[in-house]
């Protein structure tokens, strides 16, 4: 076997030595095809594509012997180069872009120590390929980061011009929370005017749902609405009733109360129209009391202006 091999490899050497310098014709067009089509130098003068004859001395040699078919070669050489470098550069970056993902989705902990759990844990893309992601170090993160001084005079501005801490964006909620805790003083002042700003727009929304009447009492010209409330009077008497309507229209305009509602709720606007405001103390002190249970004189009837003036 070694002299089989060592008789091939001299009968080889003897081909080389006695073959003509640079290449024939028709290696030199398969040659030129072949970086037509892309391949390297590196790579055609290695014996991997074409035979092993073509070395990088006998393609210098054939372009010293062929000097127009020497200047397309070459550039098509340079060109090729060019490409296949930076596709290793892709490649490699790529590759190491992957062995660092594959490294960080398995190690046990995050680069700051956190210990890798279920609750902490998170995936998310990151240039195409999978990435854990730790929540507690972006806790971490949240914590330390600060609203720049025109963030800070922004959110001063729109709290005076009526809005609130919740109304700006979540990224700069977050900095004015740490802000507000590292300057209680300020921060209380600011949150202050926030929860009275969000104050005034919850009345506004209050007063704006109660400007328009409910669809219930206007729904078939309010024939709906007072019939219902006609029938849930009835057993009232007439010197009550009308009072009583009164009140369940004006809850049924503000939503308040709904017709279906109205027969069963009707003794709680009875007892509202009732009510008689004490002026101190017990009910019997009042002053809106009936002299006796036929009178219709109150005591404050009896009053005189000079009571009055000294009382």
């Amino acid at each position: 076997m070694s002299t089989y091999s060592s008789e091939a490899r001299r009968a080889a050497k003897l081909k080389w030595l006695n073959a003509p310098p640079g290449m024939t014709e028709e290696l030199a067009a398969e040659f030129m095809r072949r970086l037509t089509a892309g391949d390297t130098l590196s790579k055609l003068t290695s014996g991997r594509v074409l035979p092993a004859l073509v070395t990088r001395e006998r393609f210098r040699k054939h372009c010293e012997l062929c000097p127009e078919w020497a200047i397309e070669a070459r550039r098509l050489a340079k060109v090729n180069e060019k490409a296949a470098a930076e596709i290793r550069k892709t490649v490699t970056w790529r590759l190491a872009i992957q062995r660092s993902a594959d490294n960080r989705r398995t190690a046990e902990r995050c680069k700051n120590g956190h210990i890798r759990t279920l609750d902490n844990t998170f995936y998310e893309q990151h240039l195409g390929y999978l990435v854990r992601r730790c929540k507690d170090c972006i806790k971490n993160r949240r914590q330390l980061l600060m609203p720049s001084p025109s963030q800070v005079r922004a959110s001063i501005a729109s709290l005076h011009e009526g809005g609130t801490l919740s109304s700006a964006a979540s990224h700069v909620q977050q900095s004015m929370r740490n802000f507000i805790r590292a300057n209680p003083k300020i921060g209380a002042r600011l949150r202050c005017l926030s929860d009275k700003n969000a104050s005034v727009h919850r009345s506004a929304a209050q007063r704006a749902r109660r400007r328009f009447a409910a669809s219930a009492l206007t729904r078939n010209n309010g024939e709906d609405a007072y019939e219902a409330v006609r029938r849930a009077t009835a057993h009232l008497t007439e010197d009550e009733r009308d009072d009583v309507m009164s009140r369940m229209f004006l809850a049924i305009a503000e939503d308040r109360l709904t017709l279906s509602e109205a027969r069963s709720r009707v003794g709680e606007f009875l007892k509202d129209h009732r009510r008689r405001p004490r002026v101190y103390g017990e009910a019997w002190l009042s002053l809106d009391n009936p002299l006796g249970d036929d009178s219709g004189m109150t005591w404050l009837d009896t009053k005189t202006d000079a009571d009055r003036l000294w009382g």
